[in-house]
């Protein structure tokens, strides 16, 4: 006769980052050597990176075409588009247990992933989600003017006179418009298709054309990620520096606006566990099995500080191994009467999922 329990479900952090597929730990003579989880955060910055190219007739753009605002000058200005917040885990080297495995316990196997944290025993772990990196769309290849000019343009003995003449080809293409769209051009397409074809065309045509004049803008999305290590409540640390002439700096370069993060562990508003490590009484089978009872903590990214009215990224709640219990789990779970299987969450340590059978005789 079989009977299944139900234990220890904990809400678990979202889950990202690079940690590899589980696979079988070996055993040692002592058992399986393992790490519980310490839980960091990963912000992923977007900023979106702006290059200005003036034409290189930019200089008769207020001349030629009434464009007194065309730039003189090549400019890089950068902005923040976002800033999103997820956890991900690397080993606690404070943590480090050896999972005993010997003939008066039923573990036949034991799975650790890349950084050595314990995933599950007797059953198949879960594996972190993989960081997947900000992909930005790809770009057209940009228009060549020269592509799109006539041979006395191209002839021009001078950049006013190329000026001059370029300035006139952009009108006539747009008087060419203008007859389409009327119905008065001398060669009217036969059907819609072709009418919007040829008005793509003379669109084409004038902006590779005004090219010379008003220069191309550029966007370009760029993303940084910043991992940080919450140890406890930090009020106005600066996490980075941002500058609109430079992008992302270090938080100690003064150049760049700074960026803190602030982190306000939630411990107080979590049930105490009934038997914590600390004030149990030991285990009379310990067999070096810990887990944990994650504790759940909040950040904020903030431009000025916290005592200051301030713009912030939206606050980030999250569970995190480092800010809960450690717990004891008996040697009892895997006696040779029984069958059990534990899959722990790679993230937080916690217990996802216990199930223990009776082994029939």
């Amino acid at each position: 006769m079989s009977k299944t329990f139900a234990a220890l479900t904990f809400a678990a952090a979202l889950m990202s980052a690079t940690a590899a597929k589980a696979q079988q730990a070996e055993q040692t003579q002592e058992g399986y050597s393992y790490f519980l989880p310490k839980t960091v955060l990963r912000l992923s910055v977007l900023v979106e990176k702006t290059t200005v190219t003036p034409g290189e007739l930019c200089i008769y753009a207020d001349r030629y075409l009434k464009k007194s605002d065309a730039p003189q000058e090549k400019s890089v200005r950068y902005k923040i588009a976002s800033i999103s917040i997820a956890t991900e885990a690397t080993r606690d080297t404070a943590r480090h247990f050896v999972l005993q495995a010997d003939a008066k316990h039923c573990i036949n196997h034991a799975e650790i992933n890349r950084n050595g944290v314990l995933t599950a025993i007797n059953a198949t772990g879960k594996a972190e989600k993989e960081f997947v990196p900000f992909a930005p769309w790809k770009k057209p290849a940009p228009k060549d003017p020269r592509q799109f000019m006539n041979q006395e343009i191209l002839a021009a003995g001078s950049k006013a006179k190329m000026a001059e003449l370029t300035a006139h080809e952009i009108y006539d293409i747009r008087d060419s418009r203008n007859e389409l769209t009327r119905g008065q051009a001398d060669f009217m397409p036969k059907d819609g298709e072709q009418m919007r074809l040829m008005l793509k065309q003379l669109e084409t045509q004038e902006e590779a054309l005004m090219q010379m004049f008003c220069g191309t803008k550029v966007c370009d999305t760029l993303q940084s990620v910043i991992r940080y290590v919450p140890t406890g409540d930090v009020t106005d640390r600066v996490l980075f520096r941002f500058s609109e002439k430079l992008g992302m700096l270090d938080a100690d370069d003064l150049a760049g606006t700074p960026y803190y993060i602030n982190i306000e562990n939630l411990q107080d508003q979590m049930p105490a566990p009934e038997t914590p490590l600390d004030n149990a009484k030991p285990s009379k089978d310990d067999i070096g099995l810990r887990v944990v009872l994650p504790g759940k903590a909040r950040a904020t990214i903030t431009t000025l500080p916290i005592s200051e009215s301030r713009q912030t990224a939206a606050p980030y709640e999250f569970w995190a191994a480092q800010f809960g219990t450690l717990l004891n789990l008996s040697g009892d779970l895997f006696s040779k009467k029984m069958r059990t299987e534990l899959i722990l969450e790679p993230t937080t340590g916690a217990v996802e999922k216990i199930e223990t059978e009776l082994i029939k005789k």
